[in-house]
């Protein structure tokens, strides 16, 4: 047999030692405890959030396993004005990071928990949960297996991730609750009303995905029949969105739409 037909599979992560999970095709390394984890997962936070100036570089030096300056989400409202020029470019930049992180504190429940990394658990899955009443921090921790196979569109698969995956975020989510002002869906000027986006978009998309839930909107990763409104700057796009935005009559409106919506212009 050829050397390179033989493949040795890891018995654990080259970065913690932790023995790695099988998901399919797919090896991961799902330890709590593993540096390589906590950057992932500060990226994600950041990302979904919508924070600009956040990049990866600084992400990478805050979470750096030899001298780490956080150790939890929650830690990244700790750090100072200090700490973040002395792992960026200096104290105008360190100051732009402290003052985007600490204006974006007020958040949704279901942005809350799509933020936290976990598998299969996006925005529109976490939209779901949230109306089908698990809409504060004590619901979701208290939520079982069967109450999520009762949430639409969640299988057994996604049910069984999320359930375990909010079980091993069960003090970080309480940590960021005390942190953070979060917000169960109340009325808002989009209530009711769902939405999807498709091209590119004056603001990071998940900014604008954040100011639609803030608004009390739903953000879907598709459309169909229920869609309220298909959000694009483009209305001559061919993408597939557009296609059953048509297809199934739902309105097409821009981000300048959008916001007449929020009352924001």
């Amino acid at each position: 047999m050829d050397p390179l037909d033989t493949f040795l599979v890891p018995s654990h992560c080259p970065v913690c030692g932790a023995p790695p999970s099988e998901e399919g095709d797919f090896l991961f390394c799902r330890s709590r405890n593993c540096p390589i984890q906590l950057t992932g997962s500060v990226q994600v936070w950041i990302k979904r959030l919508g924070l600009l100036h956040w990049g990866d570089a600084l992400i990478d030096r805050i979470t750096d396993p030899s001298d780490p300056k956080v150790s939890s989400l929650a830690d990244l409202y700790r750090l100072t004005v200090e700490d973040l020029a002395a792992c960026s470019s200096g104290a105008k930049f360190g100051k732009k990071c402290y003052d985007v992180l600490h204006s974006n504190k007020s958040i949704t429940i279901e942005l809350l928990i799509a933020s936290l990394n976990i598998p299969n658990l996006a925005v529109a899955t976490a939209s779901d949960i949230v109306r089908a009443g698990f809409d504060t921090v004590e619901k979701i921790l208290s939520m079982t297996y069967e109450d999520l196979l009762g949430v639409p569109n969640v299988g057994e698969v996604t049910a069984r991730q999320v359930k375990d995956g909010i079980a091993d975020r069960r003090q970080s989510i309480l940590d960021l609750a005390a942190v953070l002002d979060v917000r169960s869906p109340a009325g808002g000027l989009l209530a009711g009303q769902s939405f999807c986006i498709t091209g590119s978009t004056s603001v990071p998309r998940k900014s604008l995905e954040k100011s639609i839930m803030d608004f009390g909107g739903t953000v879907k990763s598709s459309v169909g029949a229920g869609t309220s409104y298909l959000v694009t700057n483009d209305p001559d796009t061919g993408t597939s969105k557009m296609q059953s935005a048509k297809k199934h009559g739902v309105a097409v409106i821009s981000e300048s739409d959008l916001r007449r919506l929020m009352n924001q212009v």
